[in-house]
């Protein structure tokens, strides 16, 4: 199935249909809540998904130590007017549910395991299985490295997130890798470091190319005519300057410039690969 075909699918389901699409069975599990929900507009509600590091079985007693969503409907005066329920981070609930139907899935997403909500038992439960589980979540995942120095890894956006010298100046980087993906983690720190080894030639590159790109829209945003004539190409790309470079494992790049007030504080941003050089600039939120 195509992705498009899919999300069409489901974005015309009824209320009734998308609860039809559960086991009618109800069991009860505790689940380990960790930060990120979902909200998805479909067939005149929301969906609304709430996302799990694990969870028990209590007819079975079975621990699961898989990431798992639990999910329930909001209606659109609920999502417009704010008053969908909150689920606190790292906080452990008992639920009654019922869980998803197999389905086909396009073979692009990844495969999650949802239940639907029925109700809320009880929360702040207490669970050893559980709590040593989010103990081990919440330790730090910092890379050493004696270039790149000690990224640490953010688990909300799933990226390592560091510091870097470029051309003497103090500038953020993300390594854009899941922390257990050792692979990708080695060839996403080789990319960096050798971007990193070229910074002059990279540094020049990038604003260059935005100033060639961007100079016009630039004037545009220029109140006066006789502000836009300071504008040049050369100028554009003396004023701006770096801010933050992320980085994927094949090697692709995001770099990010502070704008020196040429679009009103908006930054600009590059993106590009190692292997093919510099593919865009544009201006950002």
């Amino acid at each position: 199935m195509e992705l498009i075909d899919y999300m069409r699918k489901r974005n015309q389901m009824t209320k009734e249909e998308w609860e039809n699409s559960f086991y009618k069975k109800e069991q009860e599990i505790l689940v380990l809540r960790h930060e990120g929900d979902v909200t998805s507009k479909r067939n005149g509600f929301w969906e609304v998904a709430i996302c799990c590091l694990a969870f028990i079985s209590l007819e079975t007693g079975e621990l699961h130590k898989e990431e798992c969503r639990f999910v329930f409907a909001a209606s659109e005066k609920e999502y417009e007017n704010h008053l969908i329920p909150e689920f606190d981070d790292e906080a452990i609930y008992h639920l009654k549910v019922r869980k998803k139907l197999p389905e086909e899935l396009p073979e692009i997403m990844i495969k999650r395991l949802d239940f639907l909500l029925v109700s809320v038992i009880e929360k702040d439960v207490k669970n050893p299985e559980l709590e040593e589980i989010l103990t081990e979540y919440k330790k730090p995942v910092i890379i050493g490295d004696d270039i790149l120095g000690e990224p640490v890894y953010d688990k909300k956006i799933k990226s390592f997130e560091g510091h870097i010298l470029w051309n003497n100046k103090n500038v953020d980087i993300s390594l854009d890798v899941d922390k257990d993906n050792k692979s990708g983690i080695t060839k996403a720190r080789k990319a960096m470091k050798e971007m990193l080894s070229d910074s002059k030639r990279w540094d020049t590159d990038m604003r260059t190319f935005a100033a060639i790109k961007l100079t016009d829209l630039a004037r545009d945003w220029c109140e006066s005519e006789e502000e836009a004539l300071k504008i040049t190409e050369e100028s554009f790309a003396k004023r701006i300057t770096l801010r933050s470079i992320s980085m994927t494992s094949g090697g692709s790049f995001t770099a990010c410039f502070n704008d020196d007030d040429i679009f009103a504080g908006h930054c600009i941003i590059v993106n590009g690969s190692l292997k093919k050089g510099i593919s865009s600039a544009s201006m950002g939120g």
